[in-house]
């Protein structure tokens, strides 16, 4: 095996199809195909099968496609390791982060890389929470900040910050300057995030607790949509104020409080078997000071730091 065997392998099982692998990978569909074929005889298992969804990897598969995107990873950053200088770090680190939270976070963490360690490429992967957990576990990216993380075997989990769930509309919804209820909302035209979404599935469990219904308009997969859609009074949405904080300081958005309250917890996770590399602890570490320092200098409101991370 090799590591154009690999690339070849890792694109397949994330394009789940062989025909735009060979055009991503600008090899013709035959010798993709034949070099597939090779791996397989190589490591004495098959692979791929042919699922409802497209080409599937099975549990041998799965396995092998993990330890590829590791050490893809690593040769990736070695060039630039090599590289060096001795007191320079350096390397690619890709963290994954729901658009609520990339909202709040990218930014400032992309400017706090550039002036503390300008040899690190930085990767802002943006990508629904119900796949983050999964992304750093085949090591497709080397960190995520992750809602309502449980312990999993593998993963390091750093728990960061607690943030409430917000009612967030446009004033001319004239909602009451309250506390609101669930029940308060039941004839409230809902925007909300689309499933499967840890934030969405708290909201949907407050409804059924409350024994109520809610009227929903529409539901979209990123905050980069669904805020403008609420700042331009299509709906009103429950989420943080990470998620429309631009919105609420520009007066396009009013937010309210639930009660009782409803919240969710960010942590960092990262794997806790992969070796790490100096640029990844030196970005966890970054991440940690940022998120203290947005909390209390006041920009992220409505939340508090976790334990862990005070």
């Amino acid at each position: 095996m090799n590591l154009k065997q690999f690339s070849y392998f890792v694109s397949v099982v994330e394009l789940r199809n062989m025909t735009r692998a060979a055009k991503t990978l600008y090899v013709a569909q035959p010798a993709l195909s034949q070099q597939i074929s090779l791996l397989e005889k190589d490591v004495g298992v098959q692979l791929l099968v042919r699922g409802p969804r497209g080409v599937e990897p099975t549990d041998e598969g799965l396995l092998l496609y993990r330890h590829a995107r590791i050490i893809l990873r690593q040769v990736q950053s070695l060039h630039g390791i090599l590289n060096r200088k001795v007191d320079t770090i350096s390397g690619t680190v890709s963290v994954a982060m729901a658009s609520s939270t990339a909202r709040m976070l990218a930014l400032p963490l992309i400017r706090a890389v550039n002036e503390r360690y300008p040899a690190i490429e930085l990767e802002i992967v943006d990508i629904p929470s119900a796949d983050l957990t999964l992304m750093v576990e085949q090591g497709r990216v080397d960190l995520s900040l992750s809602p309502d993380q449980e312990k999993v075997s593998g993963l390091s989990v750093t728990p960061l910050i607690v943030e409430d769930l917000l009612v967030l509309a446009h004033p001319s919804f004239n909602l009451p300057d309250k506390a609101l209820q669930i029940t308060d909302l039941v004839d409230i035209p809902l925007i909300l995030p689309r499933p499967p979404n840890k934030l969405r599935m708290r909201v949907d469990h407050a409804f059924m607790n409350a024994g109520e219904r809610y009227r929903l308009v529409a539901q979209v997969s990123t905050a980069a949509i669904l805020m403008p859609a609420v700042s331009e009074g299509m709906g009103v949405t429950i989420l943080t104020y990470s998620a429309g904080y631009r919105e609420i300081l520009a007066g396009t958005i009013v937010h309210y409080h639930l009660a009782p309250q409803l919240r969710r917890e960010i942590s960092l996770c990262k794997s806790s078997t992969a070796p790490e590399r100096s640029a990844v602890s030196a970005v966890t570490a970054l991440l940690k000071s940022l998120t203290q320092s947005l909390v209390r200098d006041g920009t992220w409101q409505h939340c508090t730091l976790s334990d862990q991370a005070s």
